[in-house]
């Protein structure tokens, strides 16, 4: 029996660990175009080849291993003594990026100094935060920084909303 597109969107973002970008990723890792999956999803009917090459993936490999997570969210310390908080993408593609309060003119806070945010990549999270220092572990697809760089942005928020919850629960 072919898979519904529910059953295929939860089973696609279960083998890819991520839901950003879940029905390109896949097309890519099945050798469709991603037009191919939305028009299974639409249909809610998804060949039943695709069912078998899941159960082929899933008995490849383990899918609960280190790292579980998609996100990690931590402070580190500098050689001088400085705390700095970072945000990681555990899963491909991997990345790093600090980030860096700042003040009403965009500008990182004295604290937070020294900030690179004139090289590489700075993305803006909110008027307050920016994501800069960025190292980027795996290669990413042309044209897909910022759709992974706001996918931290979403992670950074939904801490910050679980940080409130959790005061308001105390």
């Amino acid at each position: 029996m072919a898979m519904n597109a529910t059953d295929f969107q939860t089973a696609a973002i279960a083998l890819l660990r991520s839901a950003v970008g879940w029905q390109t990723t896949i097309a890519h890792r099945l050798g469709v175009e991603p037009r191919t999956v939305r028009r299974w999803i639409k249909a809610d009917e998804v060949p039943g080849w695709v069912d078998a090459k899941f159960d082929d993936w899933t008995r490849a490999r383990d899918l609960a291993p280190w790292p579980r997570d998609e996100w990690l969210n931590g402070d580190a310390i500098s050689a001088d003594g400085r705390q700095r908080e970072y945000i990681a993408h555990l899963q491909e593609p991997r990345f790093v990026a600090r980030i860096v309060a700042c003040d009403d003119d965009g500008l990182p806070m004295p604290e937070e100094e020294p900030a690179d945010v004139l090289s590489g990549i700075v993305y803006s999270v909110d008027a307050e935060t920016l994501l800069c220092e960025i190292e980027w572990i795996d290669e990413v697809r042309s044209g897909e920084h910022a759709k992974w760089l706001e996918a931290a942005a979403d992670a950074i928020a939904a801490l910050g909303d679980s940080y409130k919850e959790a005061t308001r629960e105390t």
